[in-house]
């Protein structure tokens, strides 16, 4: 009369605890009123349970009772070794794997934070982070990875140019379960260093081959290294990831003799911008020197054009008459032979 109704309880309690550990809040309710429905179950079975037991002669209530205790003990360790429970830490979701019945592979569903209450012996529990990974392939063992990760790749003309790239990148928390089926695995380290590198790795030889090294080492560097986390992107957007960040770290690496004609090459377009820039300001102060010259020119000719007999004949009694001004009334002490009469002006008369 017991070992059914303790049956019941231990499939409902499991599927309680299913309920309970479901995403939405109607899961949750579903999980809370089922544990509450077999708590008063029982506390409502219980007495006749009793009463039914204190029927029986000593004999056969110990035999009951002694049946019931196994029941519930192997009931009690079944339910121990086959429920579980784990944490979902924060900034991470979980997704569930069920071995066994008609759904079985990976839920679609993730799980948020918090517990989760599980059967191990059938279902299992990956944790993924949603937080933004980040990392660095380079050549540098203390740096990164102890192996030499760096990129390498060809230019148009064929030569092999080297860098070191840092990124960081995301995964979307309702794409976790398809990354999972994906790769089969819960280790982001692998599918950084390995998976996306690769990924990485074909998108720069790809896209490098349209680009001479002067252009890639220069000017176009930054449009370069766009279009490659752009063509990464594409690939593994179908996967929930995401690069947010992606770029070289330091200057590329290139042959010595490259280099250096490179750096000839700078130099020489640094001496020519120089040497323009200097003939640029001596033709601006030759025409600057000309235009005065002529201004001057200009301003004599307008000059010369406005004198005329009459100007002349103006300006001489005008002269005249400011020595007229300026004469004290005196007879000059040295006169020249062709010096005219000169008119007396009476001189006032003393008191």
């Amino acid at each position: 009369m017991i070992v059914i109704p303790l049956i019941l309880t231990s499939w409902l309690a499991t599927q309680a605890f299913a309920w309970y550990s479901s995403p939405n809040d109607s899961g949750v309710a579903g999980g809370i009123v089922a544990i509450v429905a077999m708590i008063v179950a029982w506390i409502l079975y219980m007495p006749k349970v009793v009463k039914r037991i204190k029927g029986l002669n000593p004999s056969q209530a110990g035999r009951r009772v002694g049946k019931t205790v196994a029941v519930l003990a192997v009931l009690g360790l079944s339910s121990l070794a086959g429920g579980g429970c784990t944490m979902i830490d924060p900034a991470h979701v979980g997704i569930k794997v069920n071995k066994l019945g008609a759904n079985r592979g990976v839920s679609d569903v993730t799980l948020v934070t918090g517990w989760v209450m599980y059967n191990p012996a059938a279902t299992s529990i990956f944790q993924y982070p949603t937080f933004v990974q980040t990392a660095v392939w380079t050549q540098n063992p203390h740096e990164g990875k102890a192996a030499n990760e760096e990129i390498t790749f060809n230019s148009s003309e064929g030569l092999v140019i080297s860098g070191d790239i840092s990124l960081s990148y995301q995964i979307s928390p309702d794409s976790v379960p398809h990354f999972y089926v994906k790769f089969r695995s819960d280790d982001l380290d692998h599918f950084t260093h390995g998976i996306l590198r690769n990924i990485a790795r074909d998108a720069f030889s790809e896209i490098a081959a349209k680009y001479g090294v002067a252009e890639l080492y220069g000017e176009k560097k930054e449009q370069f290294i766009k279009e490659v986390k752009q063509r990464v992107n594409d690939q593994i957007t179908t996967w929930g990831v995401h690069i947010e960040q992606f770029g070289f770290i330091g200057a590329l690496r290139i042959p010595d003799l490259v280099m250096n004609a490179l750096n000839a090459k700078i130099q020489a377009n640094q001496n020519a911008i120089m040497t323009e820039n200097q003939i640029r300001q001596a033709e601006a102060e030759a025409k600057k020197a000309v235009a005065k010259a002529q201004g001057e020119a200009e301003a004599n000719r307008t000059l010369s054009a406005s004198i005329d007999d009459k100007l002349l004949r103006w300006r001489q009694l005008q002269n005249i008459q400011d020595a007229i001004a300026k004469w004290d009334g005196r007879r000059p002490t040295v006169e020249g032979s062709g010096s005219g009469l000169l008119l007396q002006i009476p001189v006032p008369s003393q008191p």
